[in-house]
């Protein structure tokens, strides 16, 4: 039998049996919501280390809330628990974390998993167990789509990609455009596809759609067809890592062109580094400049307890945690049924990324930012508004 065969069917028994799991999960779900508020956290430390700002910013802001009494549910104080899981980069490994918290551990939530290639087979599970999920940064449409259970506080794709196009066109003036992107991956081919739709609508031409697989690393002859298609831009809707082989390889075929990137590019300060980097354009959920008030205070405070600034993905990851804590307050239960209604019937919360909303269905409705990266930093250029 071929590899790829074999995998398959690792990846189906494991979720055959964490779809079992979550049956008997719903069906014995007893008395530990009156205990405390049990929430998972799924993250990909040992494959993805830049996400430990995420885990100890997580674990601060628990600290902070059980140091003052717990959370107020329903006229009563309840511990936090934080329950962290290691998902590695493996579908098999985060399936069989989100089987042991839902099943074993017993949540009222899930915080994560952040990667769309990751989250969208934990969301079936999630929603068949009626445990909330809510990922900070999966923005696949799918994720959510036909699901009361799954939640996002990041930017949807379908978003990313019409920002990114009306920006190229009508802020920039550009009218042809070039795309090169990870085809084995749902977050990179998605976005792209939907920049393609979006540049086109608005009367821009694409030049060139050029894809690779996932573990490449010598771009030439897609970058050689992209200069030779006469494209202004090229959008890099990929992971950093291979942003950073992308342009250098780009300047090495001689493209001249700008860069465009979607959210995936705020965490990785060697992107921002990069001299081919200077003056390109991405779109992220959250941009510290702009934040104002208490949250700027508490920005602050975590940049003196965790001896970095807060990341795009931790304050994400905040927001997450945040709005799962304003849900149980509200409707006064940590149950997870109860506290899925509480979550989709949140308004205004405001958070380190912007206000969020939800109410329509499981993407929050929110407000968006377009960075620019000058002189290493990446600085706000545009805030967009949520109808925007």
């Amino acid at each position: 039998m071929c590899a790829g065969s074999s995998k398959l069917r690792k990846v189906l028994a494991c979720f055959l049996m964490v779809c079992a799991l979550a049956l008997l999960a719903v069906c014995s779900r007893g008395q530990n919501a009156d205990e405390e508020f049990r929430i998972g956290l799924l993250l990909p430390l040992s494959s993805t280390p830049a996400l430990s700002v995420s885990q100890r910013a997580a674990m601060s802001l628990v600290a902070r809330v059980n140091a003052g009494g717990g959370v107020a549910v329903g006229g009563r104080r309840l511990r936090v628990r934080l329950l962290v899981e290691d998902t590695g980069s493996q579908v098999e490994r985060v399936m069989a974390a989100a089987a042991r918290l839902i099943s074993q551990e017993r949540v009222a939530a899930l915080v994560g998993p952040y990667f769309s290639r990751d989250a969208l087979p934990v969301a079936g599970v999630a929603e068949q167990s009626q445990v909330p999920l809510v990922s900070p940064s999966a923005s696949n449409p799918l994720l959510t789509k036909d699901r009361n259970y799954v939640f996002r506080v990041c930017m949807v794709d379908t978003v990313q990609g019409r920002i990114m196009a009306r920006f190229a066109r009508e802020d920039l003036g550009l009218r042809r455009a070039a795309v090169l992107y990870d085809e084995a991956d749902a977050y990179p081919s998605g976005l792209a596809r939907l920049f393609c739709e979006a540049f086109e609508r608005l009367g821009g031409q694409v030049t060139a759609r050029e894809s690779y697989t996932t573990g490449a690393a010598d771009f030439a002859a897609q970058l050689a067809r992209i200069r030779a298609s006469g494209a202004q831009v090229l959008f890099l809707p990929n992971f950093s890592k291979d942003v950073v082989r992308q342009m250098t390889q780009a300047r090495t075929v001689g493209f001249s062109g700008g860069f465009l990137g979607g959210d995936s590019w705020g965490t990785d300060s060697a992107l921002r580094d990069l001299a081919e980097a200077e003056g390109a354009f991405f779109s992220s959920d959250y941009a510290e400049e702009s934040l104002s008030g208490q949250n700027r205070v508490d920005a602050e405070r975590y940049r003196k307890e965790l001896g970095v600034p807060l990341d795009k993905n931790a304050a994400l990851t905040l927001d997450a945690l945040g709005v799962l804590l304003a849900a149980a307050s509200a409707v006064g239960s940590v149950d997870p049924v109860s506290l899925r209604a509480g979550i989709a019937s949140l308004r205004g919360y405001e958070g380190f990324t912007g206000r969020l909303s939800f109410g329509h269905g499981g993407d929050a409705v929110r407000s968006a930012h377009i960075l620019v990266i000058e002189a290493g930093q990446a600085r706000c250029r545009k805030q967009l508004g949520p109808a925007q």
